[in-house]
């Protein structure tokens, strides 16, 4: 009998295999890894993560009536801009002829709906029944959406000229008044 010639089969040969195979994988994620974060910044560019910005941005159509010779109205466009998030809006509430303590119970219900950006609650003149919401030149839209979170048919007004005592800070004030009777 003559000695075999040739390798002789040993387990560093397997290894060496799953050695390759696996730095091979190890090198695939870091790859994908680099790819991911390169693409996040480059759809990510300001940094803020919104989902959607394209439903807050809306544009409100105006018809104009015809006029006595029947014309079809007619549409314009007027961009309006992104709506103030709940969060970023400035509220004051204020006790307007509610019994007392309802404007701190207003803040904390407005808090729950997500205008967590409070002053501190306080009392104002004169009595009123019903509650009004009132926001600054431009925040025509935010002060509908606080009215409806404010609920019972608050009323939207235009700021008060003079402003209410404490609401030099604020962006929206909602006064609670006394319930009708």
């Amino acid at each position: 009998m003559s000695p075999q010639t040739g390798p002789r089969p040993n387990g560093n040969a397997v290894a060496r295999g799953a050695g390759t195979a696996a730095a091979k994988g190890a090198g695939l994620i870091l790859l994908a890894v680099v790819i991911g974060i390169v693409l996040l910044n480059v759809v990510d560019k300001d940094g803020d993560v919104d989902a959607d910005t394209s439903a807050d941005d809306k544009t409100t159509e105006t018809t104009t009536p015809p006029d006595t010779s029947g014309e079809t109205p007619t549409t314009t466009g007027e961009d309006l801009g992104p709506v103030t998030p709940p969060s970023e809006l400035v509220v004051l509430s204020l006790n307007g002829g509610a019994p007392g303590g309802s404007a701190g119970t207003m803040s904390e219900q407005l808090i729950n709906a997500g205008y967590t950006n409070q002053l501190e609650p306080g009392d104002t003149d004169p009595d009123q029944t019903g509650n009004t919401v009132m926001c600054r030149a431009g925040l025509e839209r935010e002060a509908e959406a606080l009215a409806g979170a404010v609920g019972g048919g608050a009323t939207v007004v235009a700021f008060a000229d003079p402003a209410p005592t404490g609401s030099e800070d604020a962006d929206c004030v909602v006064i609670v008044g006394a319930t009708a009777t």
